[in-house]
């Protein structure tokens, strides 16, 4: 791109260029861009250093007019003399939209595409990866390299270079929108640590990265050393923690964690299992972690697959005495007892050294526990309590009481608690430190139902069988005010009963 208008001066993009990490001139590079101003950047200076250039965007297709912003993207290629290739992903329905997006893109793009991060994001990902309690790992960031070239640049920067290139940036509104943690990190809690540092944090903490990349690579070489076979369940229980820690995240990611590290509650959940105070734990991304002959393994949750149940796949079948307040089963009996059936194997597979306490917690869950108890091959005892938070209201009120407590001693027992549905999870959760406090060898979770994006409470779920919209449902054991726990299926609640 030569000197003229609409075009950038030579010594900006000089300056810029030098200060990144592009590999060698003529070397492909494929690049995601969005069409926002770091993304366009990225572009620029990668056809700038001389690279092989690839400009390669992903329409998730979450807002109206996304398909428009490829054309933004094609148009800034062909300026710079870039290829140009356009895909489109289906992201999966569940909680933490911005996740499952960021998962579907990166599972379409090449394995070491360039993106446009800059030394801004590296700080957001720091304190973003703190508060998730990520360790070492986490606020060490981005590594510096071909994959995150331009973490040396401001995010200033990358909008003055696209304005002096006559670029016009795509304006995502998701970027402003405080649901999700990264904008309130970028909006809020960034300034508030310059009003109280006095200075700008973002190269404090792009400086303290590069500290602690360095020390997290010795810590690797230890725990390498110490632990080359983290699936050793009794090696890993009878090694220092820090080590044993550092070897389950190295683990962790070589079993499919992908590039961001996991969080200090899975590494720690993990080595529950690993040390035998836990039978298994749940993971991000679907996976959980087993202990099987004395060696830890990562598998798919659950002997089938958790699928989302969807307003399209509604039926009809509501019997003609509930017709006045019940609308369409959500998930039909067959659905159910197939579902219970699978979850039934997996817990028969999981405790087959030591058959657990069965917890069920009334009345919504008479039905899924009577049933699922039947599917267990072992000898399970069964207990049951009753706690409120809904009254005869279609909303939980929040309000947590002990309705009947158990009759049978917790402590050294492995427990698992059948739950019927999950929605905020803060009765949940208040009931796993009610039950934890009686000291059992492990608590476990098995939920039938849980609402997408409902929970207000990080939930460490053992066992799930299906995924709701997040609409109030009876039937199979769930009511309004008493009536239709005896619908066989689970049905949308249609009816004025507040």
């Amino acid at each position: 791109m030569g000197e003229g208008e609409g075009t950038p001066p030579t010594s900006l993009v000089t300056d810029l260029v030098a200060r990144c990490t592009f590999p060698p001139a003529d070397t492909a590079l494929a690049c995601a861009v969005s069409g926002g101003a770091d993304s366009l950047a990225l572009l620029v200076l990668a056809a700038a250093a001389g690279c092989d250039v690839t400009a390669i965007h992903v329409d998730h297709g979450l807002r109206p007019g996304s398909g428009a912003e490829a054309d933004v993207v094609a148009s800034a290629a062909a300026r710079v003399g870039a290829r140009f290739e356009s895909l489109v992903v289906s992201v999966p329905v569940g909680p933490n939209l911005e996740a499952r997006a960021r998962a579907a893109r990166f599972a379409a793009l090449p394995a070491e595409v360039a993106t446009g991060h800059t030394m801004d994001d590296q700080a957001e990902t720091i304190l973003v990866n703190l508060l998730r309690g990520a360790g070492s790992d986490g606020l060490a960031g981005m590594e510096p390299g071909v994959r995150h070239p331009l973490l040396a640049l401001r995010r200033n920067e990358t909008h003055a270079l696209c304005a002096a290139a006559g670029l016009v940036p795509v304006c995502d509104p998701s970027n402003a929108d405080p649901s999700f943690v990264r904008n309130r990190v970028r909006h809020e809690l960034l300034p508030l640590c310059a009003d109280v540092a006095g200075r700008d944090p973002v190269p404090l903490l792009a400086r303290q990265a590069a500290v602690l990349r360095d020390e997290v690579a010795l810590m690797e070489t230890l725990a390498l050393d110490a632990l080359p076979d983290a699936a050793d369940a009794k090696a890993v229980a009878r090694a220092p923690r820090p080590l044993a820690r550092r070897a389950l995240r190295r683990w962790l990611r070589a079993e499919g964690g992908g590039d961001h590290p996991p969080s200090l509650a899975e590494v720690d959940r993990t080595l529950a299992v690993a040390t035998g105070s836990a039978v298994g734990t749940e993971l991000t991304g679907g996976r959980r972690v087993r202990r099987t002959g004395g060696r830890l393994r990562v598998e798919p949750r659950g002997s089938g697959s958790v699928t989302p149940v969807t307003h399209e796949t509604a039926g009809a079948g509501v019997p003609a005495w509930a017709e006045s307040d019940v609308g369409p089963v959500l998930v039909e009996a067959e659905r159910l007892a197939a579902r219970v059936a699978e979850l039934g194997a997996q817990i028969t597979e999981d405790y087959a050294d030591e058959p657990p306490l069965l917890v069920a917690v009334l009345k919504g869950a008479m039905l899924f526990m009577s049933d699922l108890c039947r599917a267990i091959a072992l000898p399970v005892d069964v207990d049951f309590m009753a706690v409120s938070s809904y009254g005869s209201a279609t909303k939980t009120s929040g309000v947590v009481r002990i309705v009947k407590d158990l009759d049978s001693e917790l402590e050294g027992r492995h427990v698992l608690v059948v739950e019927d549905i999950i929605d905020s999870g803060l009765t949940l959760n208040y009931l796993r430190r009610y039950l934890k406090a009686r000291q059992p060898k492990s608590l476990e979770i098995c939920a039938l139902l849980v609402k997408e994006g409902e929970q207000r409470v990080d939930l460490d779920l053992r066992y799930v069988g299906f995924v709701i919209p997040p609409d109030f449902v009876v039937g199979y054991g769930l009511d309004v005010d008493e009536r239709y726990r005896n619908l066989t299926g689970v049905h949308l609640y249609k009816g004025s009963h507040q």
